[in-house]
């Protein structure tokens, strides 16, 4: 930004003596726009110390201070929170208002006209510390010039300041507009079911959530065994998963605002199960807007949906840690794109060095481990009702008992009364015994063969869907530079008994 104080050295404008028998009553402030990041946590202070500086090296009184955090300049100065009152039923406070910048006061050249305006009708005395601009209207403050050439500069300065926000502005649209067409997160609140990741290559992204990803797999396992959206939203009560407002909550970083003082309610309604099924975040698209209302699916430049989740995220892992290998992309000017895997450094865990996989090697990999699980037997989970006739037979036998206390206090004693009576206990008789012979078994979920094999789904499944098959059999492929290996859990290794071994890797 031009500075326009050495405009105002270069050509001699003098300074207004500020010697006066009355002590000059000053108000000091400060203003950031984002207090988020690391120069917005400290830039207020800064700002107050230069002003504090140049009031107390002057003998005047700081009578007060204003500080508008989290304010952008583009809210005009009678209506930022702190500064607001001070030009309004405070204004017989004080005598000089005090800035570091003419930016942290104006990013509008109109603001600065009709504050410099109201500054001259209330004699009121304007400092901009560190751009070297005093605007003086106190009566008796003497030369009318100093303040017009004075003047001059100020607005030359906001008119500065206001072409260089709307620079920023341009250069956020156009990032903005970047990031959207590819897997950078851009910011903001991530979907339910994921959580923001430092991306490799730079930037961030997002990854499924250790927790909450639990929690839509539930949602989708519960969804799938035919249990309603009400149903499911009870289970997850049961189960203990957070609502997402709880999750945010509990989870809330430095960066995080929010007008609650208390733990949101922990209640889940069938109507957030749904929203969180259908949305399509939940299959890995990634989602822009402002609000969840405006979100809608972003897409690259060819037109196509972006995916947040790698191919393989979750199927494949770096054979030295442990951890998730996560894709990166780098396009080269030829324009072609060449895909890589690598173990990414994450909070407190380095990165393994020369764990990079190209994305063929992976591919590669991963087909080995098709081929291998080919021939598996794929199952379902189907619910199987239980059957139970405890509550039948004990009233059956309440009934037996019943007409035994009547046969004994009589009640069957007229003609015909005795056959009677051996008739009913000889219905109940029957119908105890049929009930007792009758299977009892609590009910189950049970693993259903559906006919098809690992080879006939894997064939008829799109990219993410195979995905969804690898991970929910959880097998793992562990790569290293020079061997690949999978781990499957004992149940499938089991079913792969009689399926003869790809001697390509081992098991």
């Amino acid at each position: 930004m031009v500075r326009v104080c050495l405009l105002a050295g270069v050509v001699g404008v003098s300074v207004v003596s500020m010697t006066r028998l009355v002590p000059v009553r000053a108000v000091v402030g400060s203003r950031v726009s984002d207090t988020h990041g690391k120069e917005g946590k400290v830039s207020h202070r800064v700002q107050a110390e230069s002003g504090t500086r140049y009031a107390l090296s002057r003998e005047w009184e700081i009578v007060g201070s204003f500080e508008d955090l989290d304010v952008s300049a583009q809210v005009t100065p009678w209506e930022r929170p702190d500064l607001g009152p001070w030009l309004t039923e405070r204004q017989g406070e004080w005598d000089a208002l005090v800035w570091a910048k003419v930016d942290r006061a104006f990013r509008s050249a109109k603001d600065c006209a009709d504050v410099a305006h109201w500054a001259e009708e209330n004699h009121k005395l304007l400092v901009f510390t560190d751009d070297g601009i005093t605007l003086d209207y106190r009566e008796g403050a003497g030369s009318s010039f100093g303040n017009e050439l004075a003047k001059v500069f100020l607005m030359l300065a906001s008119i500065f300041a206001e072409m260089e926000l709307k620079r920023i502005k341009a250069r956020v649209a156009g990032a903005h507009a970047h990031l959207r067409k590819t897997d950078r997160w851009a910011g903001g609140q991530p979907p339910y079911g994921y959580r923001i990741v430092d991306r490799p290559g730079g930037g961030r992204t997002l990854e499924p959530d250790p927790v909450t990803s639990q929690a839509v797999l539930y949602m989708g396992e519960l969804l799938v065994r035919g249990l309603s959206q009400w149903m499911v939203a009870v289970a997850l009560e049961a189960a203990g998963f957070d609502t997402p407002a709880t999750h945010v909550f509990r989870n809330r970083g430095e960066g995080y605002a929010s007008k609650r003082k208390a733990v949101p309610s922990n209640h889940w309604n069938a109507s957030s199960v749904g929203k969180i099924l259908r949305s399509p975040a939940t299959m890995g698209l990634k989602l822009v807007g402002r609000s969840v209302a405006a979100r809608k699916v972003a897409r690259d430049a060819r037109g196509l949906p972006i995916r947040i989740a790698a191919p393989w995220l979750g199927v494949v892992y770096c054979d030295r840690c442990g951890d998730r290998l996560y894709r990166q992309e780098n396009h080269a000017r030829n324009g072609r794109v060449y895909e890589y895997y690598r173990c990414v450094r994450k909070s407190g865990k380095p990165a393994c060095r020369g764990q990079s996989f190209k994305g063929e090697q992976v591919g590669a990999a991963v087909q080995a481990l098709v081929e291998r699980l080919g021939g598996l037997a794929m199952t379902v989970h189907r619910f199987v009702p239980g059957e139970d006739h405890t509550e039948q037979l004990n009233h059956v036998v309440q009934a037996m008992r019943d007409l035994r206390s009547e046969k004994r206090r009589g009640l069957y004693e007229y003609p015909g009364g005795a056959e009677e009576y051996s008739e009913a206990l000889e219905v109940l008789v029957n119908e105890r015994r049929r009930l007792a012979a009758l299977p009892q078994r609590p009910a189950a979920w049970v693993e259903v063969e559906t006919g098809q094999t690992f080879a006939d789904a894997w064939a008829q499944a799109d990219q993410d869907h195979r995905r969804q098959i690898l991970i929910g059999l959880k097998a793992r492929l562990y790569l290293a530079p020079t061997t690949e290996g999978w781990h499957l859990p004992t149940e499938l290794t089991t079913g792969l008994q009689t399926i003869s071994p790809t001697p390509s890797l081992a098991c």
